[in-house]
């Protein structure tokens, strides 16, 4: 009750402190950075592929090798390398150095 009673005595100090507080809001907005993430010049994607109840050498039958035969169909690939741990699949994907210039000159 005491806020709508200062509210109504002070009318004036209420607008300015309602408009000083969008403006901060506008100025925060309008500075704050579009992307939390640096800059990464590192030409490699890491994926991980959980999968629970196989052992090592069916992930590799099963799921590394198709995976890998996919990824060869991104342009700019390198090299795929890959291990199989008991229930994950690690594959790191490395892109060329050309194909990383380019995507960050399109940028």
């Amino acid at each position: 009750m005491w806020l709508i009673r200062l509210a109504m005595g002070r009318p004036v100090t209420i607008i300015v402190a309602v408009a000083a507080t969008v403006l901060f809001a506008v100025l925060a907005i309008t500075r704050m950075k579009v992307d939390i993430f640096p800059t990464i010049d590192l030409p490699r994607v890491t994926v991980i592929q959980p999968y629970g109840g196989m052992d090592p050498s069916q992930m590799e039958g099963y799921l590394v090798t198709f995976y890998e035969q996919h990824f060869f169909y991104i342009s700019g690939v390198d090299h795929v390398s890959s291990r199989s741990i008991q229930s994950a699949a690690v594959m790191d994907v490395t892109f060329s150095p050309a194909q990383t210039w380019l995507m960050r000159w399109r940028k």
